[in-house]
């Protein structure tokens, strides 16, 4: 069963998500994302090998862009 832990919608102008994204790989690349609610649930630690998928759409006059990562929790054995 899932568990959701976090989740951000908003719009921005392009260089703010784009500082938001190098942040966010910062965060990943010292192997640990802090992407919390509240205090109470620490950083989730990032263990290799990650999955990648990026996958770039049109639909229309739209784009859609998603970048999908998955990589096993590091408390399980």
């Amino acid at each position: 069963m899932a568990h959701h832990l976090f989740d951000v919608r908003e719009s921005a102008t392009h260089e703010l998500v784009a500082q938001q994204l190098r942040d966010l790989a910062d965060q990943f690349a010292s192997g640990a994302v802090d992407l919390a609610y509240d205090d109470w649930h620490g950083p989730v630690e990032v263990v290799d090998p990650v999955n990648v998928v990026v996958d770039l759409k049109q639909s229309g006059h739209q784009m859609d862009l998603s970048v999908h990562l998955t990589w096993a929790r590091a408390d399980i054995s």
